[in-house]
């Protein structure tokens, strides 16, 4: 009998190759243009709403949704094998329908009533980002209540609010040194330890991010002739730039857990060390 070669080698390149294509086009991805354009028309309206969702506001919606995330997620996000990434990328976008569906709908039943509705969808909108972010990392097999996941979670939604004028590349790049960390027992060791006072600063960063990208983006449903139509378009927009970031953090962390895919400390390590 003539042996059957192994092509896991083959196979495992090929998800590599896919895989680090689809990180490359999101590092090259701005936000959505929908997104986009929403800010732009209602810079003026969005930056007056900015100023009245205080930060702190932000900050306990973020902490309470996260926390009550974990109790929203279905079991079959996470079914299937994590050891298959095509099935955990499936799993993801299946969150990202469920995410954009509802967001799109909240925001066309608030957009009707104007500024008082802006007032009720943004809590909405920022409890479906945290479930969204965490329901993609339960796909992705990456789901715990420890405060460097909380942190990292903080991270990816501070990734979905910055648009490349205001420093996505530096925000990438965080993104990326906390998943290299978090792969690696020494630097699980190091959040542990640091990881309230970790969390606390990216909340506050995050809390002014996210607060101005969603007043900006959900002062459109303000203006009296777009209302929910826009509002609804806007919410679905934002969650799926929320979607993508997620999906980005977590099939690296899926890459990084595997070793395929090395952080950026141990790329500086190797160029430091000539090899």
């Amino acid at each position: 009998m003539t042996p059957v070669p192994d092509r896991r080698p083959h196979l495992a390149a090929e998800i590599l190759r896919e895989a680090l294509e689809k990180q490359q086009r999101f590092e090259d991805r701005k936000p959505t243009r929908l997104g986009r354009g929403a800010e732009r028309l209602t810079a003026p309206i969005g930056g007056f709403v900015a100023r009245i969702v205080p930060p702190g506001l932000v900050r306990r919606g973020l902490e309470m949704a996260d926390r009550a995330a974990g109790y929203t997620i279905p079991v079959q996000i996470a079914a299937h094998s994590v050891e298959d990434l095509e099935a955990c990328e499936r799993s993801a976008r299946r969150v990202q329908g469920w995410a954009v569906g509802t967001n799109a709908a909240s925001g066309g039943a608030a957009g009707f009533f104007g500024a008082a509705g802006l007032g009720a969808d943004i809590p909405t909108t920022i409890a479906l980002a945290a479930r969204n972010v965490r329901a993609t990392g339960a796909a992705f097999g990456f789901d715990s209540d420890g405060e460097e996941e909380r942190a990292f979670r903080l991270m990816v939604l501070q990734v979905a609010t910055s648009s490349a004028e205001s420093g996505r590349e530096d925000t990438i790049s965080t993104l990326s040194e906390m998943a290299a960390y978090l792969a690696s027992p020494e630097g699980r060791l190091v959040l542990e330890k640091g990881g309230e006072w970790v969390t606390d600063t990216v909340i506050e960063r995050i809390a002014r991010q996210l607060g101005f990208s969603l007043a900006g983006r959900g002062g459109a449903r303000v203006v009296p002739i777009v209302g929910g139509a826009v509002a609804a378009v806007v919410n679905a927009s934002f969650q799926t730039d929320v979607s993508r970031a997620a999906r980005y953090a977590y099939r690296m962390r899926w890459l990084m857990h595997r070793r395929m895919l090395e952080g950026p400390a141990e790329e500086a390590g190797d160029v430091e060390s000539g090899a």
